[in-house]
């Protein structure tokens, strides 16, 4: 009675925190479409109905980046690492959606996926493809690659680049026996069977949760606009390379999260990833 009483608890407490999550989700990322959409305005349209536009497809987007995280939990599941790549459309669909949003564009306007080490980028309405280096993606391989060994095998089936250690993990957001940067997941080569999966599965989620800042992007796209108008060079290398700011707005917003009582993104990536209850209850 009392086991059955614990479970129904947990039960419960999960499904909570997931209404949170979600809600978190789609309003958070509705304020920042609104919010990119009014610095991005490029019509006459009232300010309210500029934000009122860039904030329902921010909220969209957010509710699909929630379903892309929630079928992270398929790699944890049916023990499969391949189900990252199905988990990481859907949540980059999310984000672009959401870019798009705060960029002033419609809806579909550009849709993007972070694969290794490049952005690729597809634009349905021009029938027009484009793939950029994705910067940050080599700090992720400096931090998980350096020293360590790379899987061919695991980095092809999942779609990110995987790579294992016989020690820790160190990065400025902490230390420890798994991580997941950017586009690169590091794990110690002692994590095996079920464990594995789990915890494969929560990096995932966290590498999903760096794609979401992707917003960021669009609050200095008329600066990048600017740049590109006024310097040859940066217009040529813009052609090549994305320069994105995920890297540091996941980096301040982690640290802050990790000043607190407990991290919000480890909270976030635990609950969609392995369905868990918060871990700091």
């Amino acid at each position: 009675m009392f086991l059955s009483l614990k479970v129904q608890t947990q039960s419960n407490n999960f499904k909570s925190d997931r209404t949170k999550f979600a809600a978190i989700n789609v309003g958070l990322n509705g304020l920042f479409g609104g919010v990119g959409s009014l610095i991005n305005k490029k019509d006459n349209k009232t300010n309210f109905k500029t934000f009122l536009n860039g904030f329902y497809k921010g909220a969209i987007g957010g509710a699909v980046t929630h379903i892309g995280l929630s079928m992270s939990h398929l790699i944890d599941s049916q023990k499969n690492i391949a189900y990252a790549w199905p988990a990481r459309f859907v949540n980059s669909m999310g984000s672009s959606i959401i870019q798009n949003a705060a960029d002033g564009d419609r809806m579909f306007e550009r849709l993007h996926f972070n694969l290794f080490i490049s952005r690729l980028e597809y634009y349905p309405y021009q029938k027009k493809f484009s793939a950029r280096l994705f910067t940050s993606s080599l700090y992720g391989i400096a931090v998980v690659g350096s020293g360590n060994r790379f899987d061919l095998g695991k980095s092809l089936k999942s779609g990110v680049l995987f790579f294992e250690s016989d020690g820790r993990f160190e990065n400025s957001l902490g230390s420890g026996r798994a991580t997941g940067q950017v586009s690169s997941v590091g794990m110690r080569s002692d994590i095996t069977g079920d464990a594995f999966y789990d915890i494969f599965a929560e990096e995932i989620a966290h590498i999903q949760q760096y794609d979401r800042k992707v917003v960021g992007n669009s609050f200095v796209s008329k600066l990048d606009s600017k740049w590109k108008n006024n310097s040859r060079f940066y217009k040529k290398m813009s052609k090549y390379i994305y320069f994105d700011l995920n890297g540091p707005l996941f980096w301040m917003a982690y640290k802050i999260a990790d000043s607190g009582k407990c991290n919000y993104f480890e909270q976030e990536a635990v609950n969609y990833s392995n369905r868990r209850i918060n871990p700091c209850n």
